[in-house]
């Protein structure tokens, strides 16, 4: 057992009241890349119109950005490891505000597309930024609070752009959507540069403190158990996703919503993962485990989407509801087993870029796979094949050997 080791679990054994302080900040910051990301959903009808897309290619300003975080998961891993916490900061930060803005002058389909490349850049960096951070600064007995309030990230984002930027559209234009993206990344990135900082390795005297030595990833890279959860949230995501896409479009074709209705009923998950992601957290803290609560999870996600497409509205309404109350289980508790599976925190970095490839390989798989299947099979084929998706979710997620 070396030195080193021995002084970074002696470090992790409490928690510092400034962590709280930049956990804090680390939310507001990572809140940037899923309020850019899905500015895109609620006015896509305007976008159409205004920029000359159509229904075939509007879809690349989504995808886009998945296939963009596929591609850098891991090497964002590993320049957060070569270049530290401030660069990777300011280029998490500045290409999502840098993308933004160059969305909103753009005068060309392609330019605007492109812009959601270089967004798509900033999101990959900020997805293993802060677990890396939060797991210097939490002890292991508090990571699972922390990263469940972190996890909040996504859902805080993509809820408030789905109530804003209809609105802000409607009375400014698309282009003001965009404008409030790259303002918020640029404040929130000033923000974090002002007040966050690495936690520093404590020594007992001055004689211990030495430079921190460069360490591989290979370790990491080479742990089973961080790609079988990488898998299992991969799975995760193309199911979420896979019903999140098309449940608009099913409850207004199949259920005879009104679309407002519809894109509402279908935020229902999102708003209450909010909140369900932060008590998952705490839950495992208590129960001093990961495994758990995202089994129970993936168990959820097996029984009840399959379920949707034979659902009355009122049905639905009640499956939505229980599996925003759920689903907070599962991206908690992956965060948190993966910095422990990687075992050494200063690989917890690497260890969500693993996870990341995982999560953009679900949303690339998910929404094509069940798109297929309802136009080829019809939706009880779709809505079925969520069964399987979670159920390879629960066999990865089960086979990791995490607590």
């Amino acid at each position: 057992m070396t030195d080193t080791g021995s002084r970074a679990r002696e470090r992790g054994a409490s928690t510092p009241t400034r962590a709280w302080l930049i956990l804090a900040v680390l939310l507001l910051f990572s809140i940037a890349a899923p309020l850019n990301q899905f500015k895109v959903p609620p006015i896509m009808p305007l976008l159409i119109e205004s920029v000359g897309l159509t229904f075939g290619n509007s879809g690349l300003l989504m995808s886009l950005y998945a296939v963009t975080g596929l591609i850098l998961a891991l090497p964002s891993g590993f320049i957060l490891q070569r270049a530290g916490f401030r660069m990777t900061g300011l280029l998490a930060g500045g290409s999502i505000a840098l993308g933004a803005a160059i969305g909103a002058l753009s005068q060309r389909t392609d330019v605007l597309l492109g812009s959601r490349v270089v967004e798509g850049v900033g999101t990959s960096f900020m997805a293993v930024l802060a677990p890396a951070l939060i797991a210097q600064w939490f002890a292991p007995q508090h990571r699972g609070t922390a990263m469940g309030v972190w996890s909040a990230w996504v859902p805080v984002g993509a809820a408030t752009m789905l109530i804003l930027a209809p609105r802000v559209a409607q009375a400014s234009g698309w282009r003001a959507v965009w404008w409030i993206g790259a303002i918020y990344a640029v404040a929130a990135t000033v923000l974090t540069l002002v007040v966050v900082r690495p936690r520093r390795a404590e020594a007992p005297d001055a004689s211990e403190a030495r430079p921190a030595r460069p360490i591989s990833a290979s370790p990491v890279l080479r742990n089973v158990d961080v790609w079988l959860l990488a898998a299992a949230f991969g799975a995760f995501n193309a199911a979420a996703l896979g019903f999140g896409t098309y449940m608009p479009t099913f409850l207004n074709e199949q259920r005879g919503l009104l679309l407002a209705q519809a894109s509402l009923l279908s935020s229902v998950p999102t708003l209450i993962t909010i909140f369900s992601a932060p008590a998952g957290g705490i839950v495992s803290d208590r129960m001093g485990s990961r495994k758990k609560p995202y089994l129970v999870g993936f168990a959820v996600a097996l029984v009840l989407l399959p379920l949707a497409g034979a659902l009355s509205v009122t049905g639905i309404i009640v499956l939505v509801v229980v599996q925003g109350l759920v689903f907070g289980l599962v991206p908690t508790n992956i965060f948190a087993a993966a910095v422990q599976a990687a075992e050494d925190e200063r690989q917890s970095g690497m260890a969500m870029a693993m996870i990341m490839v995982g999560q953009n390989g679900g949303m690339l798989l998910g929404p094509v796979i069940f798109g297929a299947l309802v136009e080829g099979a019809g939706w009880a084929a779709a809505f079925a094949s969520l069964s399987v998706m979670a159920a390879l979710g629960l066999l990865a997620g089960w086979r990791a050997k995490v607590r």
